[in-house]
């Protein structure tokens, strides 16, 4: 058995098992002829897309699906937050200097948070412009260094010798780099044949999105009312969202997608607050248990009836 067919197969293992016995071999044909004559490189690009595109089938997030669907349509809204968001940020931390700009860290875990910092702002900043110049690919290739760099700020707290509440900490984190997080992944499971071709309508959602999102985002720093809001509300912050989200199963992604450029900052922002408020994460149990049966329910609702039907419009 040779090199090239071992990674076929291991490609072919992500595809859901009965489509890999109906249509396996097929693939496996296909693959061979088209790469036939092809360099390494050109073979490892088509074997990383068969491989990619098995994930996605596994996960319910190709261009047919639901999921891939809302992802690509909510995708302009979603790159335009990010961007917009490391952007105004990268202009605070200039006004801020020298703190900010001018003073490189010389310990090593400090250093490593400085530059995964700095790669999330310029990435997200790039991807955005990348979507204005319609170079998706470009732009999911920038996300995937945003997302990157965002786990590394996240989990940088817990390389603090000095850290005594080491979950709080990586908590704490993930409400300012959690929302570049998540808005990455939506782009990164945007199938790439369902993503808009940008018209001015898509590059207006962009810059739409880029204004309002860190507008809203600074206006909750600590010194405002806003980041004392009452538990209830910041609940009701996360809940809405991610219920207009889920309306997706019924085909209403004039509510869905809305719901999904929301969700990833309304979530990483209050969920530590909610934390600290209430006192611990398993006194959110209540809230979190209604929610998985409200999701529960319009999803059986969604299978029953399917996406058509009254108030199922679709954003394109």
């Amino acid at each position: 058995m040779t090199d090239s067919t071992v990674a076929v197969r291991t490609a072919l293992a992500l595809y859901p098992g009965r489509y890999r016995r109906e249509r396996g071999d097929e693939l496996a044909v296909v693959f061979a002829d088209t790469t036939a004559g092809a360099g390494p490189v050109a073979k490892a690009r088509e074997l990383f897309d068969l491989g990619a595109y098995g994930l996605r089938m596994r996960t319910g997030l190709t261009s047919a699906s639901t999921g891939g669907r809302l992802a690509a349509l909510a995708a302009p809204l979603v790159v335009g937050a990010v961007g917009g968001t490391a952007a105004v940020y990268a202009v605070l931390e200039y006004l801020d200097a020298p703190r900010g700009w001018q003073q490189v860290p010389r310990h090593l875990g400090a250093l490593a948070f400085f530059l995964a910092h700095w790669a999330l702002v310029g990435s997200a900043v790039l991807s955005a412009g990348a979507v204005l110049l319609g170079r998706w690919t470009v732009a999911k290739l920038l996300a995937g260094v945003t997302a990157l760099a965002a786990i590394a700020a996240i989990v940088q707290p817990l390389t603090y010798p000095y850290a005594r509440q080491p979950f709080w900490d990586v908590l704490f984190e993930f409400q300012w780099s959690g929302p570049f997080l998540l808005w990455s992944l939506v782009l990164l499971a945007a199938p790439k044949d369902a993503l808009p071709v940008p018209t001015w309508r898509e590059r207006g959602l962009v810059l739409a999105a880029a204004m309002l999102a860190p507008t809203v985002s600074i206006s909750t720093n600590f010194s405002s009312s806003w980041h004392h809001l009452a538990a209830p509300w910041r609940a009701l912050m996360i809940v809405v969202p991610l219920l207009m989200t889920l309306t997706a199963v019924r085909g209403w992604y004039l509510v869905a997608v809305p719901g999904l450029a929301a969700l990833p900052w309304a979530f990483s922002v209050n969920l530590p607050a909610l934390w600290q408020q209430e006192g611990g994460a398993w006194k959110l149990l209540p809230m979190a248990g209604l929610t998985v049966v409200v999701a529960v329910v319009l999803a059986v609702v969604g299978r029953r009836k399917g996406p058509s039907g009254p108030g199922g419009r679709q954003l394109a």
